[in-house]
């Protein structure tokens, strides 16, 4: 997991509901700003809250992290990651979707293991935002492995404390949810085709069937 730098107080306006054009094109200038390899915004999730999860004591805590969410296609290594920009504090935080990447849906979270083998959940405000962005991370995951996934990530029995009932854009009494997490994981492998997948040629043909289902 990486965070970005100073720029992350730059304003991103997030889209509330259909994403107008002149919204994506703020929001892509200013990711662009921060990011000069991102090409484009794939989806947009207008509020989620991140936590991490603590696997020597079974428990969930809440991130410093919170804000809108962007999936964004790269013109540089890595090809596909999700931005969080993070109305907290200056980090933003920064995920690649290819490579040690795994994840789980059970909406409204979505359950991951990145690299670092950090487990974290998202938490979003809306649904179906959620389910659209686990939908996304399912096509572009399979679309880069031509192996039939396979659970990795272990099934957790405690239970996801969520700490908000509303999102925070509004400071106030926050009513406690519980959910329990799902064993059912999807996931990508490390493919031995890795240059032919970091192909401009690959990553455009899955980046226009993408936007062809949206």
């Amino acid at each position: 997991m990486s965070h970005g730098g100073g720029g992350g107080r730059a304003k991103v306006t997030p889209n509330l509901a259909v994403d107008g054009e002149g919204t994506r094109t703020l929001n892509l200038t200013v990711l662009q700003r921060l990011d000069h390899a991102v090409e484009d915004i794939l989806i947009t999730a207008a509020h989620v809250t991140l936590y991490d999860f603590d696997t020597d004591i079974n428990q969930w805590s809440r991130k410093d992290v919170e804000g809108s969410l962007f999936v964004v296609k790269r013109n540089a290594q890595p090809r596909f990651q999700f931005i969080v920009m993070n109305r907290r504090n200056t980090d933003n935080l920064v995920e690649d979707l290819l490579g040690d990447f795994e994840y789980q849906l059970q909406a409204p979270y979505i359950m991951y293991r990145n690299a670092a083998q950090e487990v974290i959940g998202i938490w979003f405000y809306n649904s179906q935002e959620c389910q659209q962005v686990a939908n996304l991370f399912s096509r572009i995951l399979n679309a880069f492995s031509k192996v039939a996934p396979k659970p990795k990530i272990p099934s957790v029995q405690s239970e996801f404390e969520e700490l908000e009932a509303a999102p925070s854009l509004v400071d106030g009494p926050l009513e406690a949810q519980t959910s329990n997490i799902m064993s059912t994981t999807t996931h990508v492998q490390e493919d031995p085709l890795s240059a032919f997948f970091s192909n401009d040629e690959f990553v455009d043909l899955v980046y226009r069937e993408i936007m062809n289902r949206q």
